[in-house]
C-alpha cells in the first residue's frame, strides 16, 4: 500500500493567504480530503508557532487534531525590541526527513524557497515530491525543484472569503484557519 506524508508550513499558508485575500480563510478539513486518497495510507503533519497567551490558537490546533492531523507547535520568541519571531523549518524538515524513508510520497504545502535543499534531497531520495503553494507567492526554485505543483488556492472548496461563503454560521469553523488563529505581528522569514 502506498505511503504518503502530507506536511503542512501554518504560517506560511496563513500569511500567504492573508496577503493574497485579506479575509480568506483555509478550510482544513477540505485539504485533509483532497489529499486523503483510496488505496493509500495518508498522514497529516502540521507545523505552527503560536502565542501562549491566545486561547484561540490552542482551540484551533486542538480542533485541527480532532480531524486528523498531527500538530507540531512551538511558542513565539519575543525579542527586545518587542517584535516576535518564529519559524518552523528547521522542525519540519527535520521531521519531513525522518519519515522519508517509510513514505512514497512527500506532500509539502508552503511556497517557502527554503525547503528548495529539502526538496532536492528527497528527489535524490527516490522520493516523489509534489508542493502545493499559491501560485504568484510560491519561490519559482520550489516550484521547479519539485515533480507536481499544485496551486493551493485552486483546491476547490479551500478558501472561504468574506461575503462569498454563504451563510456563516453553517461553515466548518472547527476546520477553517482565520486571521486571528495566529499572531499577526510575527516576522515570517
Amino acid at each position: 500500500m502506498k505511503r504518503i506524508g502530507v506536511f503542512i508550513d501554518i504560517q506560511n499558508i496563513y500569511m500567504t493567504t492573508k496577503t493574497r485575500f485579506q479575509q480568506g480563510k483555509i478550510n482544513f478539513r477540505v485539504l485533509r480530503d483532497y489529499f486523503s486518497r483510496d488505496h493509500a495510507i495518508t498522514t497529516f503533519t502540521a507545523f505552527t508557532c503560536f502565542d501562549p497567551d491566545n486561547n484561540r490558537q490552542r482551540d484551533f490546533f486542538n480542533l485541527l487534531g480532532l480531524i486528523g492531523y498531527r500538530v507540531v507547535a512551538k511558542p513565539i520568541k519575543r525579542l527586545p525590541d518587542g517584535t516576535a519571531k518564529a519559524s518552523m523549518d528547521m522542525e519540519m524538515a527535520v521531521e519531513i526527513l525522518t519519515q522519508a524513508p517509510r513514505l512514497d510520497e512527500i506532500v509539502l504545502i508552503t511556497g517557502d524557497g527554503d525547503f528548495v535543499a529539502l526538496v532536492n534531497h528527497l528527489c535524490a531520495m527516490g522520493k516523489v515530491v509534489t508542493v502545493v503553494g499559491p501560485d504568484q507567492l510560491t519561490a519559482p526554485e520550489l516550484i521547479q525543484a519539485c515533480h507536481e505543483f499544485i496551486n493551493l488556492h485552486q483546491i476547490e472548496g479551500i478558501l472561504d472569503l468574506e461575503g462569498r461563503g454563504g451563510d456563516r454560521r453553517a461553515l466548518d469553523q472547527a476546520a477553517l484557519l482565520s486571521t486571528d488563529e495566529l499572531p499577526a505581528e510575527v516576522d515570517v522569514p
